[in-house]
């Protein structure tokens, strides 16, 4: 039975399971063994999809940015209309997110410094995407960079702050901060 759950198994379940015990438990509790368990199933296979923990981790970090950026911008990008309805789609989006991924990524980053560098990457790319959408919008470079920080802040500051708040509440909150930030005087 094992042997058949194990050939059914590729490289991304062992990547959603890494994430899964990386959002409960931390960085600390992502090891082969704890995956391969929460799986149901041996080690073995986890040599099969990877050389070893580290490029497990490379697969993790890499996994979170395509999930929680890159895709996110095609979606955004996708949404046909003005830039404006653009980004209040992308506010939509982060308004959805439970935060619990997101959360887990920077915990690690603070004392791994290969995931520091990609939250660094991928808080420069978030900045970027947002400030190109201000500036499609008709802000100046200056207006549009502040705009996109500014944005950027409410969405980590959701995370940092230990108060829980539904999606739905969140949805009305960042639909008041997109009717703030997007407003021309």
């Amino acid at each position: 039975m094992e042997k058949e759950i194990a050939s059914k198994l590729g490289r991304q379940n062992w990547v959603n399971a890494a994430l899964d015990i990386l959002m409960e438990k931390g960085i600390e509790a992502v090891k082969v063994d704890v995956i391969a368990k929460s799986l149901q199933i041996t080690r073995g296979s986890f040599y099969w999809h990877f050389k070893n923990l580290d490029d497990l981790l490379a697969a993790i970090v890499q996994e979170w940015q395509a999930a929680n950026t890159e895709d996110i911008i095609q979606k955004v990008e996708a949404v046909e209309g003005e830039p404006s309805k653009r980004l209040l789609h992308l506010f939509e989006i982060a308004a959805q997110d439970d935060d619990r991924l997101e959360k887990a990524m920077r915990i690690w980053a603070i004392h791994d410094a290969r995931a520091a560098a990609v939250i660094e990457r991928v808080d420069r790319q978030r900045l970027e995407y947002l400030e190109s959408l201000f500036l499609q919008i008709g802000f100046s470079k200056t207006d549009a960079e502040i705009r996109a920080r500014v944005a950027y802040s409410v969405r980590l500051g959701w995370f940092i702050m230990a108060l829980p708040s539904k999606p739905s509440k969140r949805l009305t909150e960042i639909q008041l901060v997109y009717k703030i930030l997007s407003q021309r005087s």
